[in-house]
């Protein structure tokens, strides 16, 4: 289960801080999974309680994998590693040039020794998998890390979580981070499809959340939107203020897993999934066609966690760069 819960003590109260992902239903809710190990990480008068995934036995990456480390943005005043995975004939093709995509909470989409909780998405071994079945048009990943102002920077408005303090809201510096300085620095080093069709955005839970703002402001740079388990919850529903007169030049992958909240949740996964599926059709009656331009999908197995992410990749993957876009969605 991802989720990481910090508690913070004052001298009056104990306030209760979720910095990794919050379940809210009347209130925040997390999973209590028995069967998940947990880990207590002490940082000063911190105390953070993390639920963990099974930590895998890989230990090398599948792919060329290149990492730019200290990455720094003026609009952030901020550095951060990116790490960009290269097609197989890059090397062999040196005129060839390849669509990009991109992909928030970078450190978790590789490597499970950087990942959070000890899991990644695997994207590389997924995409090589689907380009060897030609399935998949080759396809440059850049994974943008994440760093300790993820709260911040993936939401474009702030919110009170711990009933004293505003947090979030560098969201709209954190997408001119994206268009003005990394996808500029991109598009030089690498040889790269520079138009909106051929460069993709993907992101889940709160990398969702932004992917929807991204959508709404930078249809002009990003053609193809992937917004998995959204955190629509954030700023009490703002985003879908942002639906209407959304864009109707994207090609839009939304999902959302059963148990998102856990499987001892019912009521907050309810929750949840309603809110997901109310965008859904919020799209439809902006004027989104279904399997066309938006292609939705209910996960029956699916947590909040990088293994389910990951799990149902090659799904967004296909939509966008599959050779077959009919049978993006029928491999289970």
């Amino acid at each position: 289960m991802d989720v990481e819960i910090c508690f913070k003590e004052t001298l009056s109260k104990r306030i209760l801080r979720l910095t990794r992902f919050i379940c809210r239903h009347r209130g925040v809710h997390y999973s209590d999974d028995e069967s998940m190990p947990r880990r207590i990480r002490h940082e000063g008068e911190n105390t953070a309680l993390s639920f963990l995934q099974p930590a895998p036995a890989q230990t090398h990456l599948v792919g060329d994998i290149r990492l730019h480390r200290q990455f720094y943005s003026r609009h952030l005043e901020f550095e951060r590693s990116v790490i960009v995975y290269l097609p197989p004939s890059y090397k062999t093709h040196p005129y060839k040039r390849y669509p990009v995509l991109y992909m928030h909470d970078g450190n978790n989409v590789f490597d499970p020794r950087t990942s959070f909780a000890g899991v990644s998405w695997e994207v590389n071994d997924t995409v090589e998998k689907l380009v060897k079945e030609e399935k998949l048009e080759e396809v440059i990943v850049v994974g943008i890390y994440n760093t300790p102002a993820r709260l911040y920077e993936y939401t474009w408005t702030p919110m009170n979580l711990d009933g004293e303090h505003m947090q979030g809201g560098h969201g709209k510096k954190y997408a001119r981070f994206l268009v003005r300085e990394l996808k500029q620095f991109i598009d030089k080093e690498y040889r790269t499809l520079t138009d909106r069709q051929n460069t993709a955005i993907m992101g889940s839970s709160l990398g969702g959340l932004i992917n929807f703002y991204v959508g709404r402001h930078y249809s002009d740079v990003f053609g193809k939107i992937a917004i998995m388990s959204p955190s629509f919850w954030w700023g009490n529903g703002i985003a879908y203020k942002h639906a209407q007169n959304y864009p109707q030049d994207l090609k839009i992958w939304m999902d959302i897993g059963i148990y998102e909240c856990g499987s001892h949740q019912p009521k907050a996964n309810e929750y949840i999934l309603r809110q997901t599926r109310m965008m859904r059709e919020a799209l439809l009656k902006q004027g989104y066609q279904e399997n066309i331009n938006l292609r939705y999908f209910e996960d029956p197995h699916g947590h909040h966690n990088e293994y389910s992410w990951g799990k149902r990749l090659h799904r967004p993957l296909l939509f966008f760069f599959g050779k077959n876009q009919k049978s993006a969605d029928l491999s289970p």
